[in-house]
């Protein structure tokens, strides 16, 4: 029905809302139509309420600057909130160790503000970023030691200690033959007959500058490549040799790119015995390319042997001179 007019009110009164008992008042009465069945409207001289859900037909407007919003109360009565000054309904945060709070901003301490520990235990733990899983997590003190000696051993300066290929009978006369060093363990270009136990190998950062290159320059590997690196090296030599006769041994280490001797030793060696010879010498690289080192070695008279197995030759690069 839309209209009341031109109806009868007996015919229309149990469509008609009231107040439940009295005239409106102070006090909260509920809404009901004319038959005496409860809305859930309650109306009083200045309160509105509900017993039931408040629904809103259609999308309310949006604001990106009006800051009020409507909140319920524990009484269940709506306020207003200005979410500007007081978003959650008290001035400031309380945070709790490491993070500091001023107003609504949440923020970590200065870490001189916390207690410190010097000798932290294996169960510590420190709070750390993992990049490929976009999420925070944390790692123990055991875990992280162990892992920052694995990069500091990888990272060190580099230090090759060459082997030779093969024991061999050192040749006699003036001519000072060459040792051929076997390929570097696990270098992209060896052969894969190479071992850890038998081979050259190489300590340090990213092999860049020290190699024994493939082709050598009489014989393959017979010599160490440094390349542009600039500072100081320690050359050290250490060999071991047999002999079956009474004569001289002569070694040294040979600069092939400049065509000079760094450094040599000489030893006089007697039949049946076996002798350790060790040598260095501190040589400067000015960084220019192609340096390669050759360790030589001769014998007065045939019967002396070069032992593989117990004898390598060191070059360790120790850095550039400190500036005062």
């Amino acid at each position: 029905m839309a209209s009341l007019s031109g109806n009868k009110i007996k015919d229309t009164f149990d469509k008609l809302l009231k107040l439940e008992s009295a005239q409106l008042s102070a006090t909260e009465q509920v809404v009901e139509d004319g038959a005496g069945n409860n809305s859930a409207l309650k109306l009083s001289t200045d309160t509105v309420e509900t017993t039931g859900e408040l629904k809103i037909t259609g999308t309310p407007s949006t604001s990106t600057s009006i800051t009020k919003a409507l909140m319920l109360s524990t009484s269940g009565v709506v306020v207003t909130r200005d979410l500007n000054t007081n978003p959650i309904g008290t001035a400031s945060i309380t945070a709790n160790t490491p993070l500091s709070a001023t107003g609504s901003t949440v923020e970590l301490q200065d870490a001189g503000n916390l207690g410190q520990i010097t000798s932290p235990a294996n169960a510590d733990k420190y709070l750390i970023w993992d990049e490929a899983a976009s999420a925070y997590k944390y790692i123990e003190q055991v875990d992280l030691v162990n892992s920052v000696s694995t990069q500091v051993v990888g990272t060190g300066l580099q230090t090759l200690y060459a082997r030779p290929q093969n024991s061999n009978a050192l040749a006699t006369g003036s001519a000072t033959p060459v040792v051929q060093f076997a390929e570097i363990f696990g270098d992209s270009s060896a052969t894969g007959s190479v071992s850890a136990a038998t081979s050259s190998v190489i300590f340090g950062d990213a092999n860049d500058y020290l190699s024994i290159p493939e082709s050598g320059l009489s014989d393959p590997r017979d010599n160490i490549l440094i390349n542009e690196k600039q500072g100081f090296f320690q050359l050290t030599a250490s060999i071991e040799v047999t002999s079956t006769a009474n004569t001289d041994v002569t070694f040294d280490i040979y600069d092939a790119s400049a065509a000079s001797t760094i450094a040599e030793t000489f030893r006089t060696v007697k039949n049946g015995e076996t002798y350790h010879l060790q040598f260095n010498v501190l040589w400067y690289s000015d960084g220019a390319a192609g340096y390669r080192l050759q360790l030589r070695g001769s014998a007065g008279s045939s019967g002396v042997t070069l032992s593989a197995n117990n004898s390598h030759l060191e070059v360790r690069f120790l850095g550039t001179n400190t500036s005062f």
